[in-house]
């Protein structure tokens, strides 16, 4: 897309319109995420779903997410950002008409794939955007309004969901959240297809796909992972060995990619790794979605099953979390570049704060527990805020525009890769712990927030490594 045949202004407003309709796709795919915290008792009652499709509900969306961001973002890079987004979209709004009139637990597992699918088809292409629209000085506005919408989004979801359920009922509530995809979906086509750009900026001529690269890059991340999820079902060590098999897949992957035999455009390009801000970038990205992304949901746990909350109950008592999310994310873009990475240090520490004062509230009960938590949730949300989207701004700061699609993809994918994985490892801990302790809800909350915090000072570490590495030797263009 070239600026020069407009006005500075008319560029400057197209731009932003077009990020606009891209933080309304991102609301949605963030939103859907999330909002399954709240709908899980009406789920397990009206389909008579077992504790094993429960679990793939929720953690189905996250894996199928992550399996599909990096295939997207080169498929955007490949054809265009317009292409890939209307193919999400219609394959969102399929799987969420299917969920929506789901009439067993497995065709909602399988719409939950499809929908998580869609997601990660979506999703690579909002933040390459910004780095094909924007100079890298003009960066952080436009990240901070989309870091605000999937904060909100994935904190707000369980309020609106609670609000659904209870004015649709056990039966039909979360059908309701399901089937408002559709009309959302439509015209957020209908406004990618009128204002986005048709062609990719790259100018490689070849799109052809990376096919033996991509199904080992998703093979290795769906063994690493399936054994964590299918903890449950699966007993015993020896599933555990899928764990090691994936890896070796994952070095074959790179092998591969960097390989002489590949005669097509590489699905992630390694020589990004060299550079320090983006390797580290990827990996505090992974520590701290682990960590934060299981909050929403052992809250929502605790909440609905140990002190017997409703549905709206639970939404309102994380609505603070929504609000300090959104002023966290707005902050982060607008000082990120002044600041750098200090700023998310400053996050992380906030974060790790409200952690620990939640802790020492676990022992309170019914609306008081819910008062109480109302300033540390608050806190946590402005804390994460200037986490994600600083991070995102300053990973993916120097890679080259036609690698922003992969590259975008690659940072996204360790992200959920991390999601997944932390939210199998804390609600496992949360639910062990319950039926370790006779039951008590408030004792298992207080081991799963401690495990929280262990893992966001993995991610304060590693900036603080970043921050020390930049010190010592000043970083370097991306290849």
């Amino acid at each position: 897309m070239s600026r020069s045949d407009a006005p500075a202004e008319a560029g400057h407003t197209r731009r932003w319109r077009i990020i606009t309709v891209a933080a309304a796709i991102s609301f949605m795919s963030f939103f859907d995420l999330s909002v399954i915290n709240v709908m899980l008792p009406s789920i397990e009652r009206t389909l008579s779903a077992g504790n094993g499709a429960v679990q793939w509900v929720v953690s189905g969306y996250s894996l199928m997410f992550a399996l599909a961001l990096v295939p997207a973002g080169r498929l955007g890079d490949a054809k265009g950002r317009r292409h890939a987004l209307l193919l999400g979209l219609a394959l969102f709004v399929a799987a969420s008409t299917m969920a929506g009139t789901a009439g067993s637990g497995t065709m909602l597992v399988v719409a939950r794939l499809m929908q998580g699918a869609a997601a990660g088809v979506l999703v690579p292409q909002i933040t390459a955007l910004v780095e094909e629209l924007f100079q890298p000085e003009q960066r952080g506005r436009p990240f901070g309004v989309l870091g605000a919408t999937a904060s909100v989004a994935t904190a707000v979801g369980p309020v609106i969901g609670g609000l659904i359920l209870a004015l649709g009922g056990v039966e039909n509530g979360w059908r309701l959240v399901f089937l408002s995809n559709i009309p959302i979906g439509v015209v957020a086509a209908l406004l990618v297809w009128r204002r986005f750009p048709a062609k990719p900026p790259s100018g490689r001529t070849d799109h052809r796909p990376d096919l033996t690269g991509t199904l080992l890059l998703g093979a290795g991340i769906m063994l690493v992972i399936l054994p964590v999820l299918q903890r449950e079902q699966w007993k015993g060590l020896l599933p555990w060995l899928l764990v090691p098999i994936g890896f070796g897949v994952l070095v074959a992957f790179r092998s591969w990619e960097t390989s002489d035999a590949r005669r097509h455009p590489p699905v992630f390009d390694f020589r990004l790794l060299t550079h320090r801000t983006y390797r580290l970038g990827l990996l505090l990205g992974f520590f701290y979605y682990a960590g934060f992304t299981s909050l929403p949901l052992i809250f929502s746990l605790h909440l609905q099953y140990g002190l017997h909350r409703d549905p709206l109950h639970t939404g309102l008592t994380i609505a603070p979390f929504a609000v300090g999310s959104a002023l966290g994310a707005l902050l982060g873009g607008r000082h990120v570049e002044r600041l750098g990475r200090p700023l998310i240090s400053i996050g992380l520490v906030t974060v790790m704060v409200s952690l620990a004062v939640m802790t020492a509230l676990t022992s309170f009960a019914g609306t008081t527990f819910s008062v109480v938590n109302a300033f540390p949730l608050l806190l946590a949300g402005v804390g994460s805020g200037l986490v994600i989207t600083p991070n995102n701004t300053l990973t993916l700061s120097q890679v080259p525009k036609p690698d922003a699609g992969s590259a975008a993809g690659m940072y996204r994918t360790m992200r959920q890769v991390g999601s997944a994985v932390g939210l199998a490892m804390i609600t496992a801990t949360l639910l062990g712990a319950v039926a370790a302790n006779d039951g008590s809800w408030s004792t298992a909350l207080r081991y799963a927030l401690g495990v929280e915090v262990g893992i966001v000072t993995a991610a304060l570490l590693t900036n603080v490594a970043d921050i020390i590495g930049s010190r010592r030797q000043p970083s370097a263009p991306a290849p």
